[in-house]
């Protein structure tokens, strides 16, 4: 009688954990991430970042980047999530999938008087966010634009090209702001 219990709460905890995650609670983790991160750069405090990023991946090594060279250059970010609708959430084994459609205000301020450095920039984006667990938390793991983002601004503070920037390899055309 008592393996039969052992073996009833097995399968009840083998089912519990591979249930999917709904929308509600996949716009939950995006939120969250999306807060965590927008604040870590409005704080140049890259540590902000690891509750929601898993450790030793791409996408923290790329927001210590760049949320660095704002640091290096005195100036931090401004972001407002303006809409975020999740378009798609796919599970497997090992991961998380979610497909979003975001618009976002960015803009880029001097650190110690918050006076606004540059253009500011209207973006939308759709990303696909690859969530993996640690320590049975779901954190990004990568980030990936599925179509080419509108990206309001031509060049950033310090001169590079925003569109580049977004993972463009030629740089926009005179006068070109927007994604085709």
């Amino acid at each position: 009688m008592r393996w039969g219990k052992v073996l009833v709460f097995v399968l009840l905890a083998a089912v519990v954990s591979c249930q999917q995650v709904s929308v509600e609670e996949a716009t939950d983790l995006v939120e969250r991430y999306n807060r965590t991160v927008s604040e870590a750069y409005r704080r140049c405090d890259v540590k902000l970042i690891d509750p929601v990023v898993g450790p030793n991946t791409a996408e923290g090594k790329n927001l210590t980047g760049l949320i660095g060279v704002r640091q290096d250059m005195g100036i931090t970010l401004d972001a407002e999530l303006l809409s975020l609708e999740v378009t798609d959430v796919g599970q497997n084994d090992t991961e998380l999938l979610i497909s979003t459609k975001e618009s976002w205000r960015y803009r880029d301020r001097k650190i110690g008087t918050a006076e606004q450095v540059g253009e500011e920039s209207l973006d939308v984006y759709e990303l696909l966010y690859v969530f993996k667990q640690w320590d049975g938390v779901w954190m990004v793991d990568e980030t990936k634009f599925t179509t080419p983002p509108e990206v309001g601004r031509e060049t950033t503070p310090w001169g590079a090209d925003a569109r580049t920037l977004h993972g463009f390899t030629e740089p926009a055309a005179k006068g070109e702001n927007q994604a085709p």
